[in-house]
């Protein structure tokens, strides 16, 4: 079982795993996307706190607490110092936040909150920040992949409650 299995209710006895199990690519692709993104050798940067901290953000705006608690474990391995529990809490930053770090909280929320709202405009914003190009991609498959993560965890729910 994996994550999604574990987070959409799916046991290993049912028509729902084995259908998921037909297609192991998706399967193992999405574990090894998540640790890509989450956990990457080199992060550019963006360290695993961030990022972990940013994907608990992120699932907790899309009504996924389930998910943002696993996100949160990542967090605590990671190194939860203050700033970033108060990221993935939810909560502006304070005065201990620079530019580069508002660019991407403001990024993070606007394509998980309203992904149809996001222009060139905000890559430029980022770019304006300091964010090098290997960070925006970086930034952008963090953000996919965990707004990606919940919609199938969602879906799956969906199957489970038919079968």
């Amino acid at each position: 079982m994996d994550q999604i299995d574990h987070l959409s209710g799916i046991a290993p006895d049912t028509e729902l795993y084995r259908i998921r199990r037909e297609r192991p690519d998706f399967v193992d692709g999405t574990e090894l996307c998540r640790q890509t993104v989450l956990t990457p050798a080199h992060g550019f940067d963006l360290d695993h706190a961030l990022r972990a901290a940013l994907a608990v953000r992120m699932a907790r705006f899309i009504g996924r607490e389930d998910l943002a608690r696993t996100y949160d474990g990542m967090l605590a391995n990671a190194g939860a110092t203050p700033l970033f529990s108060g990221i993935a809490a939810g909560s502006e930053p304070g005065v201990e936040a620079d530019g580069f770090l508002r660019a991407i909280l403001r990024h993070a929320d606007l394509v998980t909150k309203t992904p149809r709202n996001n222009t060139r405009a905000d890559i430029e914003a980022l770019e304006a920040a300091g964010l090098s190009n290997p960070q925006i991609i970086a930034l952008s498959e963090l953000i996919a992949f965990v707004n990606y993560e919940a919609r199938v965890i969602a879906g799956l729910e969906i199957l489970g409650e038919v079968e």
